[in-house]
């Protein structure tokens, strides 16, 4: 499929940052010290209820109806309620001490995928740009990206810059708006098929699958861009450079 756009709106975790990794090796150093009594195949079981915790909690944060503190409190007395603890006597301010185990691991294991510093460059000379739209904490996500050392760093967008989390389409559109974009000239970049290509497709944009994982099977639906790697961009004829 061949798209001509003029700009590249990216997701960050999952699309230039590996977060799967990163939470998995946190997840696993943290878990020693708060289950230090379950063997290597029930961390990783453990591992799977986080995954599941993460989703729901930050589901609530971004529909506000819990804090950015608040989802990670309730993700680690979660996973220890999971296994037998008794969390009621668990303060806040314990709950804060015990997922800092978690931060700190999670915070050192920040990296970026192979391909995205040499992709990075390229599609810096989109003729309108690039920036980058994620879901999460305003403070967090720019230290991700940060933590990239891009060859330059991208303007970043998240919910409390558009008003709306993906897949909400004011999202997309809010990042659109903030960068002088036209929307159907824009190609929104993300690792999720449902919340970010499809729904960056809703929104008026065009949108690219990031299957990192190669999922068996799978096939884009019309319309939608499906690539392995971002490398995959850098070999497509993808930008429209026309000024009419």
């Amino acid at each position: 499929m061949t798209m001509r756009v003029k700009a590249v709106l990216l997701d960050l975790d999952g699309t230039l940052l590996d977060h799967r990794g990163a939470a998995e090796k946190a997840f696993l150093a943290a878990c020693l010290q708060w289950l230090p009594d379950l063997d290597e195949e029930a961390r990783y079981a453990a591992h799977t209820e986080w995954q599941r915790l993460e989703a729901v909690h930050m589901r609530a944060y971004l529909d506000k109806t819990m804090t950015f503190q608040e989802q990670r409190r309730a993700r680690l007395r979660g996973v220890l309620s999971a296994y037998g603890r008794d969390t009621g006597a668990v303060s806040d301010d314990q709950a804060d001490d015990l997922f800092t185990i978690y931060l700190r691991h999670y915070e050192n294991s920040w990296a970026a995928y192979g391909d995205v510093p040499e992709v990075m460059r390229f599609l810096g000379g989109a003729p309108a740009g690039v920036a980058v739209l994620s879901n999460g904490d305003r403070a967090q996500q720019e230290a991700k990206l940060a933590s990239l050392r891009l060859p330059s760093t991208p303007p970043l967008f998240t919910p409390s810059d558009v008003g709306a989390s993906k897949p909400n389409p004011t999202s997309f559109l809010g990042a659109c708006e903030r960068m002088g974009w036209e929307p159907s000239e824009v190609l929104y970049v993300g690792d999720d098929l449902q919340g970010d290509a499809l729904a960056a497709a809703a929104a008026g944009l065009r949108g690219c699958w990031l299957d990192r994982q190669q999922t068996y099977g799978a096939a884009a639906p019309e319309g939608i861009l499906r690539v392995h790697s971002l490398f995959d961009l850098a070999t497509a004829d993808l930008f429209d450079r026309s000024t009419a």
